[in-house]
């Protein structure tokens, strides 16, 4: 008996796959959506691209493995959506929806009845994180961030959950891999990790720049861990990370100018300064200064900074 998966207004048969539209309701833009019923049954996995829309790298390389996966070759399913966010890939918006100006992925798991950014959080939270079993949500540094790969699992009291999503994280081949214990509020890892899913996301790519080097560092890391899951057959490929606890994130505290003084993947030191904000006659106004001994993992690299924008992380 064919076996049918049906996601919101999609559904496909047993052994096949579609390439269609999925409809949230009372979200205005619909989402491209790659749907593939494997020839057996299996895992059920979400890859994500786009929540952020000007992370081109890590779209181009969700597309792409939703045109590579073959349903004969897979057992299980796998629903990809490569621009989970149409409305700030168009606007050419960083980090926030253009029409509230909400960053996507601090909502989760949304409101049904909030802003455009929660209720697209709340609605892919709904009808498709509740669906699958594991979830993989590729970014990259936005349109004004510089940054080394890196990977993030979300630390939860689920001890079933940790393990297989930091196992997860290490399937790249990327130097970094952060247990985050939830220094990101309402993010796509962290709700569904929360609701039981194990779930990551792995980071490539910088500047609003599409880097086809880095699109293949994400897609051979989706399809290795397709592999470790058993949805494809292969052999897992092992990666030498440097795990870390800590990922300490820095924000502007007003509007000026941003001069760092540091480059990502440098090491720095605990009491080192950063780099300076300062006023727009080029007046410091204040120096940040390195709270950890750590690494550079992203750095913004615009000169204009607002209040409470970020500056840049120290992964320790």
């Amino acid at each position: 008996m064919s076996s049918v998966w049906e996601i919101g207004n999609l559904s496909v048969s047993q052994s096949n796959k579609i390439k269609d539209y999925l409809e949230l309701p009372t979200v205005e833009e619909k989402l491209p959506a790659f749907l593939i019923n494997g020839s057996e049954e299996g895992p059920k996995v979400l890859v994500l691209g786009g929540i952020h829309g000007c992370e081109y790298t890590s779209i181009d390389a969700a597309q792409k493995v939703g045109t590579d996966l073959i349903p004969s070759k897979v057992k299980g399913k796998v629903i990809v959506l490569p621009i989970a966010n149409p409305a700030s890939f168009y606007a050419r918006s960083i980090y926030v929806h253009p029409r509230d100006q909400k960053n996507v992925n601090r909502m989760f798991p949304g409101k049904e009845d909030g802003t455009d950014a929660e209720r697209l959080a709340y609605w892919l939270n709904e009808m498709v994180f509740k669906k699958v079993d594991y979830i993989i949500d590729l970014h990259g540094g936005d349109m004004i961030e510089a940054l080394v790969p890196f990977t993030i699992y979300h630390v939860t009291e689920d001890e079933r959950v940790i393990e297989t999503s930091k196992q997860m994280a290490s399937l790249f081949d990327i130097d970094y891999v952060i247990g985050s214990s939830g220094q990101v509020p309402g993010s796509t890892y962290g709700c569904a990790a929360e609701q039981g899913t194990p779930a990551i996301i792995a980071e490539a790519g910088q500047q609003g720049i599409l880097s086809e080097e880095h699109s293949v560092q994400l897609q051979d890391g989706v399809k290795n861990i397709l592999v470790s899951l058993e949805l494809l057959e292969g052999e897992v490929k092992q990666s030498q990370s440097t795990y870390i606890s800590v990922f300490d994130w820095y924000r502007s505290d007003f509007q000026g100018l941003w001069y760092p003084s540091v480059v990502i993947g440098q090491s720095v030191t605990k009491g080192q300064v950063l780099g300076k904000l300062t006023n727009e006659f080029g007046e410091t106004v204040k120096e940040i200064i390195s709270n950890t001994e750590g690494v550079v993992l992203f750095l913004v690299s615009s000169l204009a900074i607002n209040d409470n924008d970020p500056l840049l992380a120290v992964g320790a």
